[in-house]
């Protein structure tokens, strides 16, 4: 009995049990509970209306929680874009987010162009002031994290919950062009160290960064607010020059990377980068190795009205392979979602492009709700 009791005590070496497929069977029990356990619950998204409301990004007037505002958030509208419209004081901005915030089924992104400088700043003198990017630029990477991470906690402090910054061109044509300042340098590598820098504040600051304007808007001096800029640069340019800081960007963790409305020759002759597939699909996405959210530039500016209708530009660019569609303005919201709707019933637009989309708006967003429809 005793040498019955020591074997039945007896563990192969190491203390422990073979591996299934190493000579051990599973007990019956353990493969019957195995058997009987229930499948994972099956992945329920929003209404398909409700989905594509979520790919909006959108500007609003007032600086309180309006009809209109409150009108967007109940359409189930992802994101709300702050302008200097939207702001008069530090105070008065936290009411106005939260209010808005609060009243969201589906948690609410704040967003704001807030970048180094006085250039694109629109709650200067709300948040402590940050040297131009081209002056941080100059600085130890050390000193420009810190100016990062200022920011950051202040845009955070008053319930933004993402910063449309880090710029990542490199300035290729004049310093003080449509770019300029906004660039952290001309030099691609003192770009990338200090681009980097300025994200990695921001993000540990508590804001989500998005990273612009892809794949490079600094050798142009074209505003895109008027017109289309046109990229000349061959493949091998934008990959040892335009593309340098965005590798870097998306391999120290960017969050979201802004595609810029250019007519880049060497990769689409036919369509800006916004509404391509070879820039978003091939360059950023395949190249790259993206697979964080991206974003449009805003859909009215006249590098693309010039040419199309701001519904059919939302429909191209969900198409193309933007997530999240910026509209600077709210009038179109309603024209926007029903040709968006309506592109999916036609089947112009694969109902796997919308859930694709919304699923990385929610990533984005930090929202874990749909998080095991992700795989």
């Amino acid at each position: 009995m005793l040498l019955v009791t020591v074997l039945a005590g007896c563990t192969p070496a190491g203390g422990d049990r073979a591996a299934p497929g190493q000579g051990t069977t599973a007990a019956p029990s353990t493969t019957a509970a195995v058997a009987a356990a229930p499948p994972p619950p099956a992945c329920a998204l929003p209404p398909l209306r409700t989905r594509l409301a979520q790919l909006l990004l959108v500007g609003f007037p007032g600086t309180v929680a309006g009809p209109e505002s409150r009108r967007l958030v109940d359409q189930g509208v992802g994101g709300l874009l702050l302008f200097r419209r939207n702001v008069a004081s530090a105070g008065q901005v936290r009411a106005l987010v939260r209010a808005l915030r609060g009243r969201a089924a589906i948690p609410l992104e704040v967003a704001v162009d807030q970048e180094p400088g006085r250039r694109v700043a629109r709650l200067a003198g709300m948040v402590r002031a940050t040297p131009s990017a081209r002056e941080l630029g100059r600085m130890p990477p050390e000193r420009v994290y810190r100016y990062g991470l200022t920011l950051g906690r202040d845009l955070d402090g008053l319930g933004i919950t993402a910063d449309l910054a880090p710029v990542l061109d490199v300035t290729g044509a004049r310093w003080d062009g449509v770019i300029g300042d906004r660039s952290f340098a001309a030099d691609p590598a003192a770009a990338s160290v200090a681009a980097v820098a300025f994200m990695r504040g921001l993000a540990d600051g508590g804001v989500a960064t998005v990273g612009k304007h892809f794949p490079g808007h600094g050798a142009t001096t074209v505003d895109s607010h008027q017109r289309l800029p046109v990229v000349e640069g061959t493949p091998a340019r934008l990959a040892a020059r335009e593309l340098v800081p965005f590798q870097a960007a998306i391999r120290g963790g960017l969050d979201a990377v802004m595609v810029g409305h250019l007519l880049v020759r060497g990769v689409d002759g036919r369509a800006p980068a916004t509404l391509s597939r070879p820039v978003i699909g091939g360059l950023l996405r395949d190249r790259l190795g993206f697979d964080g959210l991206v974003v449009s530039d805003a859909l009215e500016m006249g590098a693309i009205t010039a040419t199309w209708p701001l519904p059919v530009a939302a429909e191209r660019a969900l198409a193309a392979g933007v997530d999240q569609l910026l509209l600077s303005g709210h009038t179109q919201v309603t024209a926007v979602l029903d040709r968006l709707e309506q592109a999916v019933e036609a089947g112009r637009v694969p109902e796997a492009r919308v859930r694709e989309a919304f699923l990385r708006v929610q990533r984005f967003k930090r929202v874990a709700r749909w998080s095991s429809c992700q795989a």
